[in-house]
């Protein structure tokens, strides 16, 4: 199964969902933006014209919405791939605390589109019931892609928030069963988000998964690299993973210039998630960034 990231620039998700960790306001006034699923359409098309074929998902809500666009639009439907990032952690923090355990996991199973929902579901049931949790965590993953049928899946990223759970407890066994269950039983390439580079780079490691995809933040501020940037540094040199670099602007707090030139002093980079809050931001970013890449 390659490794290798397909797209040096792909396009992140987070303006899509109102995401903003520097401010709530500017989150909310991105949400209400993009309810409109024609704006986040025309998003798309504007980076494809930018020559961006990538662009990251992670499976909110909207998501149905989203790909059914895709899939009815030729031209996303044939040019740009998808990098899952999955599960939507704060959907499942809702339904638990709304619906309890078992009515989460018989919601999200009998949610996806495009598969045999009956068989699907009496085998999620089964395994629940018998106390086979690998197989029900493996169901729930493909629930978790369902939304994405008929389009091009290039990565599967396991969210950051599970990495960090798992790098916590030192769970190599999960880590390693997802990573055998995406890349040999779906034929999809597993990937990684994490907070602590290099600290989950080691778990990963210490699970027999060697040269992964990783996705973390990396940019000048330090901002979400822990324990600290001069660590996650030191790590990047010293590791032959596959990084795809988030955060790189800092929130906001950096200028693409400044954020890249540091970037780019760092080895191992294949690849960068960015939002696209306005035209000229996807000048300014995509040109700076393609420099880069044709340079390296």
């Amino acid at each position: 199964m390659k490794r290798k990231i397909p797209d040096n620039i792909i396009l992140g998700d987070n303006q899509f969902f109102g995401v903003n960790h520097m401010s709530q306001e500017k989150g909310h006034e991105s949400e209400l933006k993009f309810k409109d699923i024609s704006k986040i359409q025309e998003t798309l098309h504007a980076a494809l014209d930018y020559g961006v074929t990538g662009v990251m998902f992670s499976t909110h809500p909207l998501i149905y919405q989203i790909t059914d666009m895709m899939r009815s639009d030729k031209r996303i439907c044939k040019q740009m791939g998808i990098y899952v990032n999955m599960p939507y952690i704060m959907k499942y923090v809702r339904m638990l605390s709304e619906m309890g355990m078992f009515n989460t996991i018989k919601t999200t199973l009998t949610g996806n589109k495009g598969w045999k929902k009956l068989k699907f579901l009496l085998r999620s049931t089964g395994s629940l019931l018998s106390g086979n949790y690998k197989n029900l965590v493996h169901r729930l993953i493909e629930a978790e892609l369902s939304p994405f049928y008929k389009l091009q899946i290039k990565s599967v990223f396991l969210h950051n928030a599970i990495c960090d759970i798992l790098l916590g407890y030192k769970l190599t066994s999960l880590l390693f069963d997802y990573n055998y269950y995406v890349s040999e039983k779906l034929k999809l390439v597993p990937a990684y988000g994490t907070l602590n580079y290099p600290k989950f780079s080691q778990l990963l490691g210490d699970s027999g998964i060697k040269q992964p995809i990783i996705m973390t933040s990396i940019n000048k501020k330090g901002f979400l690299m822990n324990p600290n940037r001069e660590a996650v540094e030191k790590s990047i040199k010293q590791q032959e993973d596959h990084i795809l670099a988030m955060a790189t602007l800092a929130s906001g707090r950096l200028e693409p210039e400044e954020a890249y030139k540091y970037l780019f002093s760092l080895p191992n980079i294949e690849s960068v998630v960015v939002g696209l809050s306005s035209k000229r931001h996807a000048e300014e970013t995509f040109s700076i960034l393609s420099h880069y890449f044709n340079n390296i």
